[in-house]
């Protein structure tokens, strides 16, 4: 395939297990600049029994080597939109079109084993009575013998695990099952990699190395990966773009720079990254909250008029406090330090008992209990949206 590119030392044969069904069906010609390895047009799935479908108007198109993640809460159906590409669920209306192929449809249904598509689990769903080798073997079932095993080798390689081809899965850490997941993945040589929550059951700081690894793995590779997730840096950490989920929509799609700065609402935001939502007025370019007097700004899918109800979103990174004057008011009280090394945060109980946090590098002599006002970092302005 023409979006696979793969290292020169990577020497895996094409695959020949391509489905025909598959390929037999023509996807209509899209629109110009909207051809993509992964795309999704107008989905709608519903379970059996369900009175609301699990997605609905759901449209994603994923470009040839990008990484994408779709980010959202339980619920919201993003697992539901990973199934429905892998072929595990099938669409009641709108197109799904997997490497320039249709694949589903309300007429059409490609199985899953015919797509092409690598898949990672959250459980990773390795067999304990298979060697690793056996394992990533597991994966070429469809392939010659011999064609099967010259693939082995380079794919462990790739993934850091050359030299436990002949251990079994009890005698690898939970990182070392999750690579040879990802290596039985991209041995068939598919057209897209799809994860599912792959890091979820690692603690944290292996989670972070082997996100980064995924992520050089997968820009070596050039494969064009979906990953589903609820961990906020997860996505931010790794992605090309991300789709934020609203109720069984995307709500927002961009980089993870547009989104974090530019969320279109307050839901994005909290999806986003670690904030607080706090109610105050819109007037002559400021808000004005309990907490303090803010200079704003609105993101591109937002406008205000003076004297508007609205939400300020306040992020702890952008905030700062001084110890109070006794006749100051909009102040709050510290109730609570965190030392995190780097950094402490402090939680600031409003009057109203609204608690905002605030995160500074120096103590500068404020204590549990002190009254502080809040002010912006750097005067940075702060998003508001209408209620």
């Amino acid at each position: 395939m023409p979006w696979q590119r793969k290292p020169s030392d990577l020497k895996i044969p094409p695959s020949s297990a391509a489905g025909a069904a598959a390929a037999a069906i023509a996807i209509p010609a899209p629109a110009a600049g909207e051809t993509g390895v992964i795309h999704l047009q107008g989905v709608e799935c519903r379970y059996p029994g369900s009175d609301s479908p699990a997605i609905s108007d759901f449209n994603l198109l994923i470009r040839p080597g990008e990484f994408v993640s779709i980010l959202g809460r339980s619920g919201a159906g993003k697992t539901t939109a990973l199934r429905v590409v892998a072929g595990f669920e099938q669409v009641s209306s709108g197109y799904v079109r997997v490497g320039g192929q249709l694949v589903g449809s309300s007429f059409v249904h490609i199985p899953p084993d015919q797509r092409r598509i690598g898949l990672v689990f959250q459980d990773y769903a390795l067999f304990p009575h298979l060697t690793v080798a056996k394992n990533v073997e597991f994966g070429l079932k469809d392939l010659p013998a011999d064609e099967r095993s010259v693939r082995i080798a380079p794919v462990l390689e790739m993934v850091g695990m050359s030299g436990y081809e002949s251990r079994y899965v009890h005698e690898l850490s939970g990182g070392q099952q999750q690579r040879v997941a990802i290596a039985r993945a991209l041995a068939p040589d598919p057209v897209a990699l799809l994860l599912d929550e792959p890091f979820s059951n690692l603690d944290r700081q292996l989670r972070a190395a082997l996100r980064r690894d995924i992520k050089e793995i997968v820009r070596k590779t050039g494969a064009t990966t979906l990953l589903v997730t609820h961990d906020r840096e997860e996505a931010l950490a790794t992605s090309d773009r991300i789709a934020v989920m609203g109720q069984n929509y995307i709500e927002q799609i961009g980089t993870p720079e547009e989104v974090y700065q530019n969320p279109v609402s307050a839901d994005v935001a909290k999806l986003i990254g670690p904030c607080e939502l706090i109610p105050g007025v819109f007037r002559g370019g400021v808000v004005m909250t309990e907490a303090g007097v803010f200079p704003t700004r609105v993101t591109a899918d937002n406008s205000n008029s003076d004297g508007q109800q609205v939400l300020a979103l306040m992020r702890a990174s952008e905030l700062e406090i001084e110890v109070a004057g006794e006749d100051e008011q909009r102040t709050g009280t510290v109730e609570l330090r965190e030392f995190e090394g780097e950094f402490s945060e402090y939680s600031i109980r409003l009057d109203s008992g609204t608690l905002l946090r605030v995160r500074r590098r120096a103590a500068n002599g404020i204590k549990v209990g002190n009254r502080v006002k809040i002010s912006s970092r750097d005067e940075s302005k702060v998003i508001v949206f209408p209620v």
